[in-house]
């Protein structure tokens, strides 16, 4: 099993070089940065679908005194994570354009 998929990755590999070397790199990344945003979106809905059950969960569970702590510890949790899947993409477009705009002066380099 463990020979199979050192193939498979090996042609994988292979194919790929070929594909660069032969002047189709850009379509290559093209592709494959197509298929990382389809993945993102993809995980930011299963994102949202696990961290609203679980911050229910953590409501009803800090009703309980001798549960608060856990769930605070849940419903923190689930805020981050609702945090992260919702403002993820207009911090980055944010960040892109504060990049565009200053340059590498941004961290602590020559624009």
């Amino acid at each position: 099993m463990k020979d199979l998929r050192s193939f498979i990755v090996g042609m994988i590999l292979m194919v790929l070089l070929l594909q660069f070397l032969t002047g189709h790199g850009a379509a290559v990344v093209l592709v494959v940065v197509a298929l990382l945003a389809a993945l993102a979106g993809h995980l930011r809905v299963v994102m949202i679908a696990v961290a609203l059950p679980v911050l229910l969960a953590g409501g009803l569970v800090a009703v309980s005194p001798w549960h608060r702590d856990l769930g605070a510890r849940l419903m923190t949790g689930a805020l981050a994570v609702l945090v992260v899947a919702v403002l993820g993409d207009p911090f980055l477009v944010w960040f892109r354009g504060q990049l565009s705009t200053y340059g590498g002066g941004l961290f602590g380099g020559h624009p």
